[in-house]
This record gives C-alpha cells, structure tokens and sequence, in this order.
C-alpha cells in the first residue's frame, strides 16, 4: 500500500511540473487567453498562488488591469508574503491611478525587503504622485546615500527635493544629473526653476542658454528664455530674443506685446509705438496695450493722447497698477497745464502707495512752478523730507527751496 502511495506521489510531480512549464510556454508565445484558460483548470483542482501571480500577467499583457488586481488580490490570500505579489500589485494600482493604496503595498513590501532599492524608488515615485513631497524627499535621499551614481534616482531625487522646496539640493542633483543625461529637456526647466526659487538669476539665465544650445530649434526654449529675460528686466537681450523667435514662428500676441514693451524701454519709442498700435487693433481693452501707448507718447510729448491712453489704463486696470499709472497720468496733465489735474492724481497716486514718497515732491514743485500756491508747496516740501527721511532724492532741493519760498512769503507780506 505504502509502495503504491508513493508511485502515485512521484508520478503526480511531473504532472504537475508539465502543468507550469505549459502555462509559462503560452505566457512566452503571447498566447495569453489560452494561458488564461489553462490556469482556470489548474486552479480548480487546486488553488495556488502562483498560479494567480501568472494568471495577473496574462491579464496585465491583455491590459485588463483591473482582472490583473483580482488575480493578485488571491495570490496574496494565498501567500500573503509574497514580496513580487505585492509590488507588481502596487505597479498595477499606480498604473490605475489609485496611488493610496499602491503606496501602502510598497511600504508593506519594503517591511518585508527593506534593502530593496528598486522598490523603494517606486515608493519614492508614488509619494511623487500623491503630492507627499517630503516623504518623496526623504525617500530619494535614503536610496542616494547607497547609490549616488544612478541616473534615475538623481532624476527623481532632484525633483523630489524641488517639489520640498529643498532647492539647494535640487540644484546639486539635478546639475549631477544633466551631466549624465543632457537630453532632459523637463530637467533644464527645473533647474532653471530651482535657481529661480533662489534667486540666482545669472545661473537660471545660464540654464536656459544651456538648453537652447542643446536644443537649437525648441519653440518653448526660446520663448522661456525670452519670458525669463523680461521679467528679469533685461530689456535688451529680450528684445534680441523675441525678435529672433518672430522671425522663426508664428507671432502671438504676448510675445508681440512684450517685444513692444522692450523697444520701448530702450528708448526706440516710434517703433513701440508702431508695435503696440498692432496690439490695440488686437486687444484695445488690454491694460499694458493702453499703458505703454501712454507712456510711449508722453516721452515723445504727444500728451492728450498720452492722457486718453493713461486714463482708460486706469479704467481698466486692477488696483495694484493704480499707482503708477495716476503718477505717470500726473505728470502728462502737468505738461498740458491741467494743473489742478495733476496735482489730483500726484495725490491718488500717494494715497495708493505711501511708498512713492517721490511723488509728494512733485506735487510741491508742481505748486510751486506754476505759482498755484506757494503755501501748499512749502508744506508738501516739509511732508516729503519728513515722510522721506534720509533716502529722500532731493532734500537739498527742497530745503532750499523752503527757505527761498519763506523769505518770499515775508517780502510780500
């Protein structure tokens, strides 16, 4: 009996053996339904985890994921260890989007393997995508401080510790990185970011040339490059830029804008003028359109349309522009002699921003100049130095200018 029992336990091994290598030679011929069919049998006569595990492939190379999770979900019934069960789950769940629970099976898994750098990578990405960025950081950093050399934990590493706002080491990293990989062109940007976060703009300049050199044609590298330079008020090599750009592509309207703003800051003011005027026909109701026209024509002493330009800007414009345009507006109804009007927006634009300080100088001048009244201008003069103190422009103007009024006011009384 015992000799027949073992015959029949012997003999079983091999079935048993053919029924794997048959499933694993329908996986490799990408035969995956017949594979499907096959493990359903098996699982039948006697359910297995491994069997789950492959059945999950098959229906992940059918890209039915969701099937895929179910066949994994048994597996782990089966052997609830099984570190490969719980990671290619966790891929599966990403893939899905439902990062959650993809990252508590990476974290299971990672109790079960902590040396798992690969796994812990993944865990790294998946607190990436559910915005987690410290532990993303510190993730990235512990897989670093035992490889420092791999291009993708740099990558990834670099990005976690930008999104940390971590932006020193998000430089170090990334600079390592596009060493070893030039062709990133999402790395440039975020360098470029990250040095814009700290303020290194040489550097965040020097970024970008880098990957306009790297990437000569690249439309967005140009216009960022471009963009950058304006706002940091580099009005020449912006104009240089987007005058090279409108040559290569199609011109939008921001950049035409922006080009117009430029030539008006250095001093080519006929030509901005030509430039924005495009912009009006455009967009008339855009705030900088009417603004720069304003202050354009003003420069070139064209002061009722400077006037009309400035006052619809202000219309239209929200409050924190308010300031600066009633001070430039101030000046153009000076020029036309609306004194009055003048000196009522010199005011608007101090009630604005107590900062413009300036601007109380100038409404004594401008009451001064005009023989308004010299009463008011002596008093603006002593509000300025006193609201100014020492980073006061014209002090000595206007304490000279206090005295020379007084003695006047004593004559003529």
């Amino acid at each position: 009996m015992f000799r027949n029992l073992t015959l029949v336990f012997f003999l079983l091994i091999p079935a048993v053996s053919f029924a794997q290598d048959e499933v694993d030679l329908l996986l490799l011929k990408q035969e995956y339904a017949k594979a499907i069919d096959l493990i359903d049998q098996k699982l039948q006569a006697q359910p297995d985890g491994e069997l789950y595990f492959k059945k999950s492939l098959a229906h992940k190379q059918l890209m039915d994921y969701p099937a895929a999770i179910a066949d994994l979900d048994s597996a782990l019934s089966k052997e609830p260890l099984a570190v490969r069960y719980l990671s290619n789950r966790a891929d599966l769940l990403q893939a899905m989007g439902n990062h959650h629970e993809a990252s508590a099976d990476f974290e299971r898994a990672l109790s079960l393997n902590p040396d798992d750098l690969l796994m812990k990578y993944a865990l790294g990405k998946s607190c990436l995508y559910l915005n987690d960025y410290k532990k993303a950081h510190a993730t990235f950093s512990e897989i670093l401080r035992v490889d420092s050399t791999n291009v993708m934990y740099k990558k990834y590493g670099a990005l976690a510790a930008y999104k940390a706002d971590s932006f020193k080491v998000a430089a170090r990293l990334y600079e390592s990185y596009l060493k070893q990989n030039p062709n990133d062109l999402t790395g440039y940007f975020n360098l470029a970011s990250v040095y814009e976060k700290l303020k290194e703009k040489n550097r965040m300049m020097m970024t970008l040339y880098r990957a306009g050199r790297q990437f000569p044609n690249n439309r967005t590298i140009q216009l960022k490059t471009a963009n950058a330079s304006f706002e940091n008020k580099d009005f020449q090599m912006a104009q240089r830029l987007y005058h090279q750009f409108m040559t290569r592509h199609d011109t939008l309207l921001p950049v035409l804008l922006n080009y117009g703003i430029c030539l008006y800051h250095n001093k080519y003011t006929e030509d901005a003028i030509e430039i924005l005027e495009k912009c009006y026909s455009a967009a008339p109701n855009d705030v900088y359109v009417n603004f720069y026209l304003g202050v354009s024509h003003k420069r070139l002493n064209h002061f009722a349309l400077a006037s009309n330009y400035l006052d619809f800007a202000i219309y239209i414009s929200v409050p924190e522009f308010h300031p600066e345009m009633y001070h430039h507006l101030a000046q153009v109804y000076g020029s036309l002699q609306a004194y009055e009007k003048s000196i009522e927006c010199y005011q608007k634009a101090y009630d604005l921003d107590s900062r413009k300080v300036e601007v109380l100088f100038e409404i004594a001048t401008t009451y001064e100049e005009y023989n308004f009244n010299k009463t008011l201008a002596i008093n603006y003069y002593r509000t300025y130095l006193l609201e100014a103190g020492e980073s006061a422009e014209n002090a000595d103007y206007a304490l000279d200018r206090i005295q020379r009024i007084k003695e006047e006011l004593f004559f003529e009384e």
